[in-house]
């Protein structure tokens, strides 16, 4: 049976272990105790189908109920990296997915492949609500998002004070409450506030004195755009420098993505305040076309993950990137080449200092008996189990 957790026992269980001994005083440098640990979630918008980028190559079942294009196979044209993951399945990582594949290989990537919300719904308004809360259907429909729970409950063991990013052009939910959070798609040519010198100055009288939730909000996010902007290294005109990421680490390849996960982390490098951040990644909503919109899908995102792993490889404190969709798709493709929301779906984690490297998760077969409704592969673990477990790998605490 999955355990339903709700927010506050996700916190308790998850984010409360930041704040039990071994993790009090998280500091920086010339300050005592650890560095505060980074967490990075990555979100696949529109539901990934995670049988196509995660395949059981060799499951009877998968090869009779799903359309070749659609699968990742052992050989030929749509063959993948074997995983040697499960003792009686053959999964198989989609070709395009190479750069995650060598992170597998470096014992640094966890896989859950049937990972989901116990609730069932089909509705991405919905699926991703519950997923950025931690909530249950049951539960109130107030309070912020989990990944802000994680950077408000670093409180002011942090120093120079924990913030959050979004390396995009607004604020995820997930980041809500985070109490001091910024969206930043961006830090190429710096950051300056819309309008320029004058803009800023009329957005800052505005807020300047008010005591209400918005005003002191835009007061904490002018502070640590400006506090972010200082650091940005500079040339002797005073320019802001292009960003050189480490190890050779390229982002070209990822677009949009790379940058965003550029940003993120040249923001980790230089600002270590730096606890958690949110990148999003859309377009997986595959009702048609699937064949060749989820390889280019999967390049991107592979590409961009790869560029972050290399460039974060020397950051000197522990960091873990979460990927997560709000659900995976149907077994069967539908009469348009693609295939519809389902249920299960594929969470990843990856890192420095962890240890869930090579853990693979449950995996329920997709027999028909086994199947949720006849149709969808079943979740067999309540994402919130899947994302306490991350949390508490990065807080330095085992896990029972």
């Amino acid at each position: 049976m999955i355990a339903r957790l709700g927010r506050r026992e996700l916190i308790r269980a998850g984010l409360g272990a930041a704040m039990l001994p071994g993790l009090r005083g998280l500091a920086f440098a010339g300050q005592a105790g650890p560095p505060a640990p980074l967490l990075i979630l990555v979100f696949l918008r529109g539901g990934m189908d995670s049988l196509h980028f995660l395949s059981p190559a060799d499951d009877a079942a998968f090869v009779e109920m799903r359309a070749a294009e659609l699968r990742t196979t052992a050989e030929g044209a749509q063959a993948g990296d074997r995983l040697d993951a499960h003792r009686a399945v053959d999964f198989r990582l989609h070709r395009e997915a190479a750069g995650l594949a060598g992170i597998w290989r470096d014992r640094r990537l966890a896989l859950w492949p049937a990972a989901g919300l116990p609730e069932p719904t089909r509705s991405h308004f919905e699926a991703q609500s519950l997923m950025a809360t931690g909530r249950g259907r049951s539960r109130e429909a107030r309070g912020g998002g989990w990944l802000g729970a994680w950077a408000a409950a670093l409180g002011q063991d942090v120093l120079p004070g924990p913030f959050a990013l979004a390396g995009q052009g607004g604020l995820p939910p997930d980041l809500a409450g985070a109490g001091r959070a910024v969206s930043v798609p961006s830090l190429a040519g710096g950051l300056a506030l819309p309008g320029g010198r004058i803009g800023a100055l009329a957005i800052e009288a505005l807020h300047a004195d008010g005591q209400d939730a918005v005003s002191r909000a835009a007061r904490a996010a002018i502070g640590d755009l400006r506090a972010l902007e200082a650091l940005l290294p500079r040339d002797g005109e005073g320019r802001v420098l292009p960003y050189r990421p480490a190890n050779s680490a390229d982002y070209a390849g990822a677009g949009g993505f790379g940058a965003a996960l550029a940003a993120v982390a040249q923001a980790a490098k230089i600002h270590p305040g730096l606890v958690a951040a949110q990148v999003d990644l859309g377009g997986w909503d595959t009702h048609e076309g699937q064949g060749w919109r989820l390889p280019n899908l999967v390049r991107t995102l592979s590409r961009g993950l790869a560029a972050l792993d290399a460039d974060l490889a020397d950051l000197p404190r522990r960091w873990t990137v979460l990927v997560a969709s709000e659900f995976g798709r149907r077994l069967r493709a539908n009469g348009s080449g693609g295939t519809d929301h389902g249920r299960a779906g594929t969470v990843m984690a990856f890192g420095r200092g962890g240890a869930l490297g090579g853990h693979f998760g449950a995996w329920p077969g997709l027999a028909r008996d086994a199947l949720e409704d006849g149709v969808d592969l079943a979740v067999a673990e309540d994402y919130r189990a899947v994302f306490r477990r991350v949390m508490q790998d990065l807080a330095g605490r085992s896990v029972v």
